[in-house]
């Protein structure tokens, strides 16, 4: 065991009761023969999250102010209590698949050049719009190869995370992978996704309007101004325009149908629906249903409205530690 590497894991979680167990049960069972510490990063729970991984034996840590709640908190802070060579990122929806560690491993110690790799993704029968949607393009998601980020988590060279500064960027409500992987990518790093097993991903069982209204409180929609306003100034600016280009163009289109509208002119107005009333036809053929179609729409429309909500969204030093407090060592 002396001869392998120290390997941290951060679990992040937000009222994961109902799948923290299985979630910690895999990843025990997968690097048991690892020197680790796994650290479950939790934004607050208000279930019993914290209590069934403190039962679980491993290092539970909270954030201390419900406002720094986000996708980007969980791992940073988990990184902050972390320690060794490696750190494996995971969620707590999410179970770890046999094989992959030594997988990852090996490929990292033979690839210096590397800062992290990832693996393939299975996915349950999702019951809502949007992990049916997510579910059908995990190919693309989850591309095979070199990439330019790692969705959904890797395993990661810490000496590389140290090269630059800080792991996720605590001011973002989604997109923390991508916003790593331009800045890795930045310093002179790739990333890989090996065809091996990853993880799989027990989904939100929230119907599909209830998620669209749960993730624009939580500030999820938000994120892609968020992104573009991490990035201003610096050289990956573009990839994260590239990166965010549908919602970018339907936010600059309803800007402008908006205008539209306020002109009160009925051919104006007319006029200005017709690319509207195309994408949703387009939309509904590639979905092959009307109602998929909509929903498609409707949630690209809300993740451009959030986009410009995020712009507006001051950004804290990503550099400072969150409030955080030690449940259990």
């Amino acid at each position: 065991m002396s001869n392998k590497p120290f390997i941290s894991v951060s679990i992040k979680t937000l009222n994961e009761a109902e799948c923290i167990e299985k979630t910690i049960d895999s990843i025990q069972q997968q690097i048991a023969e690892y020197p680790h510490k796994i650290i479950v990063a939790d934004s607050l729970s208000t279930d019993s999250t914290q209590q069934l991984a403190s039962n679980k034996g491993v290092t539970v840590v909270s954030l201390t102010q419900p406002a720094d709640r986000c996708c980007g908190v969980g791992h940073q802070l988990g990184y902050l209590y972390s320690e060794g060579e490696y750190l494996l990122l995971m969620d707590g929806d999410m179970e770890l698949e046999k094989g992959f560690i030594d997988s990852a491993i090996a490929f990292l110690e033979s690839h210096p050049e590397y800062a992290g790799v990832a693996g393939t993704v299975e996915m349950d029968e999702a019951t809502n719009y949007e992990f049916k949607s997510r579910k059908q393009r995990l190919h693309e998601i989850y591309p095979v190869g070199d990439c330019d980020h790692l969705g959904g988590g890797g395993l990661y060279r810490r000496s590389a995370i140290e090269k630059i500064g800080y792991l996720t960027n605590l001011n973002l409500h989604a997109y923390e992978e991508a916003e790593l992987g331009m800045r890795l990518v930045d310093a002179g790093y790739k990333l890989h996704r090996l065809n091996v097993p990853y993880f799989s991903h027990t989904s939100h069982d929230m119907p599909t309007l209830k998620l669209l209204i749960y993730r624009w409180n939580s500030g999820y929609n938000q994120a892609p101004g968020e992104l573009l306003r991490s990035a201003w100034g610096k050289p990956y600016l573009r990839n994260a325009i590239k990166m965010v280009k549908n919602e970018v163009i339907f936010a600059i289109y309803l800007l402008l149908l908006l205008i539209a509208i306020l002109t009160f002119n009925i051919d104006i107005i007319a006029l200005a629906l017709l690319p509207l009333m195309a994408f949703i036809i387009l939309k509904t053929i590639k979905n092959r249903s009307l109602l998929n179609g909509l929903q498609s729409v409707l949630n690209l429309a809300v993740l451009s409205v959030g986009l410009l909500k995020g712009l507006t969204h001051s950004m804290r030093d990503p550099m400072t530690p969150p409030d955080s407090k030690v449940i259990q060592e």
